[in-house]
């Protein structure tokens, strides 16, 4: 991946994101179905690593470490892939995996070697100016605007767990593929080295420190489950 942060058009503190939610967002069925995309495969390997390792094969290993610690947590998880393909995969076709199964979110999975800690990343795109309007067809290049005050709630849940959890994180929005195409609540997380304070540097391939990773995305996302169930618990109440 070109790292998302050569994209951001704005880093965002925990807060401010927090301040970007509209104050009562349309509530939905919560669903459990979350969908993982270990980005690039095939041909299109990633970046190309310190000690001959593919971007490609990496975020394949957490994908896989990711499923079952959010198994665990009650989540049925779909992945883009569970291999790596010999045909060319596109971030169109790894959308169009996404749209047609209906996830209740899309994970798209990052790493590098650059920076420190764990980049969350959200779509650019505006939300509809009227959320009501009827809107017959979804165009491709912006289908994500209408989840994006779910994706920012997203992003805000998880990068509040990784906080707590002691783990560098930075929250930005971006335009990038396939986030803008995917017509669920979607972030990209990107994980890179982790360097504690007077510590040796952590390798984004250490096990421990995806395991931690993971537990920590599980821990956010159940929030985040949490909070739509009760957004429809209300929005039932209230008809």
């Amino acid at each position: 991946m070109t790292s998302p942060h050569r994209h951001i058009a704005a880093r965002l503190t925990l807060a401010t994101l927090t301040s970007l939610l509209p104050i009562a967002a349309v509530a939905q069925q919560p669903r459990t179905t979350i969908l993982l995309d270990p980005a690039h495969g095939g041909p299109d390997t990633g970046a190309h690593l310190p000690n001959n390792l593919l971007e490609k094969d990496i975020t394949l290993a957490f994908a896989a470490r990711l499923r079952a610690t959010l198994a665990t947590s009650g989540f049925t998880i779909i992945s883009t892939r569970d291999a790596d393909p010999t045909v060319p995969f596109t971030t169109d076709q790894r959308a169009e995996i996404a749209n047609h199964a209906h996830p209740a979110a899309c994970l798209v999975l990052h790493v590098t070697d650059s920076g420190n800690g764990i980049h969350v990343v959200t779509s650019t795109l505006d939300p509809p100016g009227d959320p009501e309007e009827p809107h017959p067809t979804i165009p491709w290049n912006t289908a994500q605007s209408a989840s994006i005050p779910q994706s920012l709630s997203l992003a805000n849940e998880i990068g509040l767990a990784l906080q707590q959890a002691k783990l560098p994180v930075i929250l930005s929005r971006a335009s990038i593929r396939p986030l803008d195409n995917l017509t669920c609540p979607a972030i990209a997380i990107e994980i890179a080295p982790v360097t504690p304070d007077g510590s040796a540097p952590t390798p984004l391939t250490d096990a421990t420190y995806q395991q931690n990773i993971a537990k920590t995305i599980a821990t956010g996302l159940t929030a985040w489950r949490s909070r739509q169930t009760a957004a429809a618990a209300a929005t039932g109440a209230a008809k």
